[in-house]
This record gives structure tokens, sequence and C-alpha cells, in this order.
């Protein structure tokens, strides 16, 4: 036992250096999920409100995505300790990121402990996922910026360690229920995930589970927690997001849409033409056209694509979310998870890795009824079945190969190390170098360059106009100028976080769109935008460029 703590702590700290190696500067630049989570957390350190002026919102409205609560809430004292910068915003992902490799082990230790064949390796078994998990690509990358989903994957996993606990102590089954409650407050995801887990732990092990009125108890205090989060998900403004996706969303909006097949929308569209009635909207929309094969078969394509080998081990998704050049997962670690997997399918099926295959399947239903799929933020509650799995391979291989002949288990191990160390460096290199270098534009690189600049400037002149071709640009100038929330919010805060409103205004600065011919010549203008946004001839007096060469912003005198 202490030879494994030993070695937990080890991978630890493994992770750890993963996690907080050049933190604040890989990725390159803040993202503007990532600046509006930053910035909210500094406009409540300083005013207890976000930037609408909301007093301690139970959701944050931020760029009109209403995201959960709790990330918000968990910067503040980095932001705190720190001040507003990039490593404070993305502090508490890293962090929680560690304590999740951590977590996994006493998580795993209990499903290991109960599968044949790999009971009597539990330990290593569970020391592997660990392992497997603090070198992930997949973890790393979103331990090292600012997601809510890292914070619910760490939710999810002490909601379900606390249940496997509560088995043999009942009195951790009430800690599971307020973990599980917590989850609807941490990411969309979970608001699907985390009870679907939930019902089918109770149903898989129901047999193990205490008295009814103890189990109807905790339902109540879940129960409970769906009550307080409804509100939250059935207010006016809230339903913003769910309204982009849900299936009572007229269809005949979404004809130019290149993913709905025109023909067949087209028939079904008599009586939603005609004034929208109930009907129309529930079987002409954009998720649910009709419930017949076509339908199901776009739904059921988007699900399993979740699970295509390119995506996890060749090309991964959006490049905000992987390295250049390399998927989600190792090479290496194909082959132990298919041996872990058709293992368990066929010699280990129990009730542990019954909710093991239950939790994989689960955690990409989300992302079955959206526009983009795969997507490897909305199914990252998925990543520590894959970890187990892989984990399981391993123990099996190495079972095998120990009745092997001496050279025969060395040649395998030492080709086995050769290939992971080449295959892991290969992956640091990708990330630490050529994310910085290859994706820079898809990180939002130069807005902090152009608001120093216009900082340093902005006395000389009487307006700074910031093009929307910049991208939420009133988020990004607020987070890297430091502008004080309460001066902020006293000359109106933050109007919409739309992408095209041009609304935002404070200090000199305003945020629209412009045609630099036609702007009038009333006082010295400073403008930021991109080139799109100016002729040849106009009179450019900074030009931001990515890292690889390409112009990223320009700022021009008028």
């Amino acid at each position: 036992m202490k030879k494994a703590i030993v070695f937990l702590a080890v991978l630890t700290i493994l992770a750890g250096i993963l996690r907080l190696y050049h933190l604040g500067k890989t990725p390159i630049s803040l993202e503007w999920d990532e600046v509006a989570l930053g910035y909210d957390a500094y406009s409540l350190l300083k005013t207890g409100r976000d930037q609408f002026g909301q007093f301690l919102p139970a959701t944050f409205r931020s760029l009109d995505d209403y995201k959960p609560p709790l990330y918000e809430y968990l910067t503040v004292p980095s932001v705190f300790l720190f001040g507003l910068n990039a490593f404070s915003t993305r502090l508490p992902s890293a962090v929680i990121g560690i304590a999740t490799v951590y977590l996994l082990y006493f998580a795993a230790l209990p499903l290991f402990s109960q599968i044949p064949l790999i009971k009597n390796h539990a330990t290593k078994a569970s020391l592997l996922a660990v392992f497997f998990l603090s070198i992930s690509p997949w973890h790393i990358q979103f331990s090292r910026a600012a997601f809510e989903v890292n914070l619910a994957l760490f939710i999810t996993l002490l909601a379900v360690y606390f249940f496997l606990r509560g088995l043999t102590d009942s009195r951790y089954f009430i800690i599971s229920t307020v973990f599980f409650g917590l989850d609807l407050f941490s990411y969309h995801s979970s608001r699907v995930v985390a009870p679907l887990l939930l019902l089918s732990l109770l149903i898989i092990f129901n047999q193990s589970l205490p008295s009814r009125k103890a189990v109807l108890s905790h339902l109540i205090i879940f129960g409970i927690f769906l009550m307080a989060v409804f509100p939250v998900l059935s207010s006016k403004d809230a339903q913003i997001r769910f309204r982009a996706t849900n299936i009572f969303r007229p269809a005949a909006r979404y004809l130019d849409e290149p993913d709905l097949d025109k023909i067949f929308l087209e028939k079904r569209l008599n009586d939603s033409s005609a004034g929208y009635s109930l009907a129309g909207k529930i079987f002409h929309n954009q998720r649910l056209i009709y419930f017949d094969y076509l339908t199901l078969k776009k739904a059921f394509s988007k699900y399993l694509s979740n699970f295509g080998f390119e995506y996890l081990f060749i090309s991964g998704d959006a490049p905000l979310h992987h390295a250049p050049g390399f998927g989600l997962f190792h090479i290496f670690e194909f082959l132990p998870l298919i041996i872990g997997i058709i293992f368990l399918l066929f010699k280990g099926l129990n009730r542990y890795s019954l909710f093991l295959f239950a939790w994989l399947l689960i955690a990409p239903v989300p992302n079955a009824v959206t526009r983009e799929a795969p997507h490897s933020v909305r199914t990252l509650l998925i990543l520590p079945t894959y970890q187990i799995l892989i984990g399981t391979g391993m123990i099996l291989i190495y079972s095998l190969l120990s009745y092997q002949k001496r050279w025969v288990y060395l040649s395998f191990f030492i080709i086995l190390s050769v290939l992971f160390a080449v295959n892991h460096s290969y992956y640091l290199h990708q990330y630490f170098v050529h994310t910085n270098y290859d994706v820079a534009a898809n990180w939002k690189f130069g807005r902090q360059e152009a608001v120093a600049f216009t900082q340093a400037l902005k006395y000389k002149y009487d307006r700074v106009f910031v093009s929307l071709t910049v991208d939420m640009p009133y988020i990004f100038w607020l987070f890297y100028a430091n502008y004080p929330p309460e001066e902020y919010l006293a000359e109106g805060g933050t109007v919409s976080g739309g992408f095209a409103d041009e609304r935002n205004k404070f200090d000199k600065y305003q945020f629209r769109n412009f045609n630099y011919r036609s702007i009038p010549a009333t006082g010295k203008l400073l403008l930021v935008g991109t080139p799109i946004d100016f002729p040849p001839d106009a009179n450019i007096i900074k030009t931001i460029k990515n890292p690889d060469g390409t112009i990223a912003l320009l700022i021009v005198e008028k």
C-alpha cells in the first residue's frame, strides 16, 4: 500500500508538471470564453456582480451562452491571488485536472477489485489508469485552458467515487447525491449526463443499495438540486442556448443548412408554414425533422462519430481542442484499449464493468443532438472510462506475457516503452511548440498586444473603434486592460454578449462594424480591425502578426 501511494504521488506530480508548465503561455493566448470567465470572476471580486450588473448570479449570461456558475466562482480566489491574467484564469482548471488524476486511483480501485482476472492486480491497474490520464493529450489540453467541462469531469468522478464507497458504507451515498446535484451547475452536458449516470448506478447496483427509504431520501436530495436548476433552465433568457438546438425550433429557418436533407424537409412544411402550429413545431424542425429513419440515422451517426478512430487517435476535432497533427489519444493506447473492451465484454462482465460501459455510452448522448459532432468538449465526461479500459488491457498484456520466455517479455515491453517515448515526445513537441505557432489565430492571438498598444495611445485620440471582425472584441479589451468593473458597470456594463452587437462600449472604446471610407471625420480616431476592414491606402500605424507571419490585426489612424 505504501508503495502504491508513492507511485500515486509521483504520477500526481507528473500530472502537475504537464498541466502547470508554461500555463499562462501555452496556449499562446486566451480565447473568448476564457476571457469572459476571467473578467466575470474579476467583476465578482470587485463588485459582487457580473459584467451585466447581476448580483451573484446563478447563471452567467457571459457571451450570451449563459454559462453555469461553478467555474466562475472558483476562479475568484485565483484572480484575487494572482490578478487578472491568463495564469489566474486557467489555474483553477489546471488544479482541478491534477486533482482528477489523483482521484481516479480511488475511483478505479473498487472497479478493478471486482473484475475477474484483474482483481489480483487491482492496485497496478488503478495506477496504470492514473498514469494514462496523467499523460492524456485530451485531458492535458482541457486542464490547461479555462474549460468548465474540466470541473464537471472532476465533480462527476467524485459523485461516482462516493457512490461506490456507499456500497460498503451507506453514509457516503448522501455525499454522492450532493455531488451529482452540484454537477448540474458545472457544465451544460452534465445536466443530461449526471441524471443518467445516477439512474444507471441505481439500476445496476439496486441489490446492494440500502433500504428503499434511504434511496428515496437521496433521490429527494437530488430532486432539490433539480428544482434549483430548473428556474435557470426555464428562464426566458437562459433558453437562448437551448433554442439553438431544441426540437421545437422551426425547420424553415434551416433550409440553407448543408447538413439537412432539403427535399425531405420541404415535404413536411405544409402545416408548419401555415402559422407554425404545435404539430408543425414538433415535426418540422432542425433536430428531429420527423420521428423516422432519416432523423434517427442522423442523430445516431453523430453519436457514433464520438467513437471514431480518426477522431480519437489521428485528427481530433476543432483546432482549439487538440495539438496540431495529433489526436486525443496516443496511438500506442489503441491496442490495450481494444483488449480491455473485448475482455470486459466477454470475460469480465459484472455490475462494475457494466456500469463502466454505461458511463462510456451515456457521456456522448448530449452531443448526439447538436450540430457539431464529434465534439471533444461536450464529451470530455467520457474520459476516465477510456483510461480504465486501457489500464485493463495493459494488465492483461502483462499477465499474458508473464507466462512467456523472459526475452519475449522484455522485448515486448522495450518495444512498447520506445513506442510510448516517441509517441508522447512527439505529442509534447506538437503541443508546446506547434500549438503556439500553427493555431495561434484560433487562440485569438494579437488581442493582448492590440489592447496594450491602444491603451498606451488612447489619450491622443477622441475615440477608438474596434471592429466586430476581431470577434467579441469588447471582452478582450475589458480583460487585457484590467478595466475596473465598478467603472464599467457605472458606464452601463455589457449590453449584449452577442457576436454582432454594436452597443457595447466603455471609456473611449466603441465596438462596432465600420466602413473605413464612410467614417465621419469628427475628431481624431484610432481604428482596430482585421485586414478586410481597411483599404490599401489606410494609415496603418501598427501591424500585429501571428507567429506564422500572417496578419492578425491592424491598427489604423484616421
